[in-house]
């Protein structure tokens, strides 16, 4: 009998410029839809996560904005003092100068000009106005490109779980951007290398235009056996793939740890089904 399963799998995180964790759901390995409104889940613990504003986000795609070359200058004189971040904006300048553009725009509207953080917030930016053009590029890129992406997004949530259990678990959950701008700020070299790894698989999936099949039941069997064989208990797993939330429920660094047992679960799969499953969280990050 086909199971209804609820699988977090860690994706690009436009709103981190980072990784970060998103709630997707799959029926016999087939996206649940519509997509709006948002999957009511569960979060991994009782830590609660606050909305994000919109606000940002609606200026994103405000084309007809101006824009004060005066607040423009100051910020790229921030960029300049991120050389970490210098490779990527290159990059994303040449793949995709209007997404580039927009922005800038929407972080001059944020005051990121004035602000100690603005080449991170500009970082943050960028990464959601990528996904949101161009997210699913990204699942139809080469298996390199792939493990790359989602590689990046291991060592971002091992950092978290070393530094801050409660804010690793905010990022299971998908909080909102503003939260991990201090963090972005602290590990620039590392958000850059994920951010870069999300521009590549873009690009890379422009070019091999690759279409998987939907993950099936079996995929979601394996990785369960999977979990189970590295010591994750049951009724962290049925949190994972069915949603139940355990009694009593996780502490934070629980819930942080099975965090990373569980990416490197999936990255111990047989190609095809580690792919799949990859490819359908950037599927589903794309239309959120």
């Amino acid at each position: 009998m086909k199971k209804q399963l609820r699988i977090a799998l860690l994706a690009l995180a436009a709103a981190l410029a980072a990784a970060f964790g998103s709630w997707f759901l799959a029926s016999g390995g087939q996206v649940a839809e519509p997509l709006e409104p948002p999957l009511s889940v569960k979060p991994v613990t009782t830590h609660p996560v606050a909305p994000e504003n919109d606000d940002a986000a609606s200026k994103i795609s405000d084309e007809s904005a101006p824009t004060d070359p005066q607040a423009q200058a100051a910020l790229e004189e921030k960029l300049a003092q991120a050389p970490e971040y210098q490779a990527f904006f290159s990059r994303m300048r040449t793949l995709y100068p209007a997404d580039y553009n927009a922005a800038i725009k929407a972080t001059l509207a944020r005051g990121a000009s004035t602000q100690d953080n603005g080449a991170d917030l500009f970082l943050s930016e960028a990464m959601r106005q990528l996904r949101q053009t161009r997210g699913l590029l990204g699942a139809k890129a080469g298996q390199q490109a792939l493990d790359q992406l989602f590689n990046a997004n291991r060592k971002v949530l091992g950092q978290l779980a070393a530094s801050d259990a409660a804010l690793c678990v905010d990022f299971l959950n998908g909080a909102p951007a503003d939260r991990f701008i201090a963090f972005t700020g602290a590990n620039r070299a590392l958000m850059a290398e994920q951010a870069l790894a999300g521009l590549e698989a873009m690009d890379d999936g422009a070019h091999k235009k690759i279409d998987r099949e939907a993950p099936a039941t079996q995929d979601f069997d394996d990785l369960e056996k999977l979990l189970l064989s590295k010591g994750m208990e049951k009724p962290a797993i049925d949190l994972l793939l069915d949603g139940k939330t355990p009694d009593p429920p996780l502490t934070d660094a629980q819930a942080c740890q099975n965090g990373l047992v569980y990416l490197d679960a999936l990255q111990t799969l047989p190609d095809l089904q580690r792919l799949r499953l990859y490819a359908l969280a950037l599927e589903v990050m794309a239309h959120e």
